[in-house]
């Protein structure tokens, strides 16, 4: 019985912390439906992803992955922005490295890789260490194999020690690249992206 109602007052917890992140987002931003049958993915531990329905469209690419991660958020927070960690927790990453820093944004670059094709992009990152959110854009100026990216992480302490994540991305890439990997590798890569949690 007790299990039972853990496990309601964290669906509880991951719905209210839904409802105040959608209440505070930007008008144009729409509000996350998390159905019961991903709620119950979520609070057994499972990756939910969450593709926009453009996605897969012109070499654009979109979605969100949410988790609840058995650590606290200041944990996760030092790990997010340790970029030497990033090779090792998301294999895809070839390098991130810090170009250079001023108060709260970072400028990155960014090598992902895959046998067939690797891409290069440079993007700004800022911190906002109250709120937990790491943002990141695109930099115009710099080498870049992708044409758009932007997205955020964001982190809720659950109180029982786990944090929920959230991971939100969007990026487009040429369609050369795109007729280059192929269909099996488009979902694959997608698929991988969004279960960054």
């Amino acid at each position: 019985m007790s299990h039972l109602l853990h496990k309601r007052a964290v669906l509880t917890g991951v719905i209210a912390l839904l409802a105040v992140l959608f209440a505070a987002a930007p008008s144009t931003a729409k509000a996350v439906y998390l159905s019961p049958a991903e709620l119950e993915l979520l609070t057994s531990g499972e990756t939910v992803r969450q593709e926009l329905p453009s996605s897969r469209k012109g070499g654009f690419y979109g979605g969100t992955g949410w988790a609840i991660i058995d650590a606290p958020a200041d944990e996760i927070w030092a790990t997010l922005l340790d970029w030497k960690t990033y090779p090792k927790v998301w294999p895809s990453t070839v390098e991130m490295k810090e170009l250079s820093r001023k108060g709260n944004k970072m400028l990155i670059r960014m090598k992902l890789g895959h046998p067939i094709v690797q891409v290069l992009y440079h993007i700004e990152m800022r911190r906002n260490d109250a709120k937990k959110t790491l943002s990141f854009k695109l930099v115009s100026g710099h080498p870049s194999d992708v044409d758009e990216i932007r997205g955020y992480w964001r982190l809720f302490p659950q109180g029982d020690g786990r944090t929920l994540v959230a991971y939100v991305v969007a990026f487009r890439v040429p369609m050369g690249i795109v007729n280059l990997v192929g269909a099996e590798f488009e979902r694959e890569a997608v698929e991988g992206i969004l279960n960054a949690p």
